[in-house]
């Protein structure tokens, strides 16, 4: 048998079999759970309530960075920057609103991930920052927290 036999085989049964991972939706209650922690997202950025907003995250030193258009050199250390974004949405003294939409929630067992796209505006303007994020979400003893989150915009 041929290499190419063989591979074209392999390939066969690749398109066959489908996808290789599957949607993993959680249960209502834990979907509840976790759109109760997006609507808090958005409510503490809009309402500027820092403490809310952190009292949503498994630690302040967490993986939560915007991700450059453009590839360079990312370190653990670059990407821990949830301060950065406390600065920016909590202490610049400017009002904010967010807003998510195409929300996929996929959940096994104490582990989820959320994706979704944002839209970012000062209060009074229109939005006008659009992107994508991605959650990573653990489960507690206190409920859903998030443990990373990377986003970036849409060009």
């Amino acid at each position: 048998m041929s290499k190419t036999t063989v591979v074209m085989g392999l390939l066969a049964a690749a398109l066959l079999a489908g996808p290789a991972s599957a949607a993993n939706p959680p249960n209502q209650e834990e979907a509840a759970k976790i759109n109760q922690l997006l609507t808090n997202y958005t409510r503490s950025v809009a309402d500027g309530d820092r403490a809310l907003f952190e009292s949503q995250l498994l630690d302040l030193n967490l993986s939560f960075s915007g991700v450059q258009r453009k590839a360079g050199p990312q370190t653990l250390k670059a990407v821990q920057d949830y301060a950065g974004f406390r600065k920016a949405i909590f202490e610049s003294g400017k009002k904010f609103k967010q807003r998510f939409s195409n929300v996929t929630i996929e959940q096994v067992g104490n582990l989820a991930q959320v994706s979704l796209d944002y839209e970012t505006a000062y209060e009074s303007e229109a939005y006008n920052g659009k992107g994508w994020k991605v959650m990573h979400l653990i489960k507690t003893d206190t409920g859903w927290k998030i443990a990373s989150e990377f986003f970036t915009g849409y060009p």
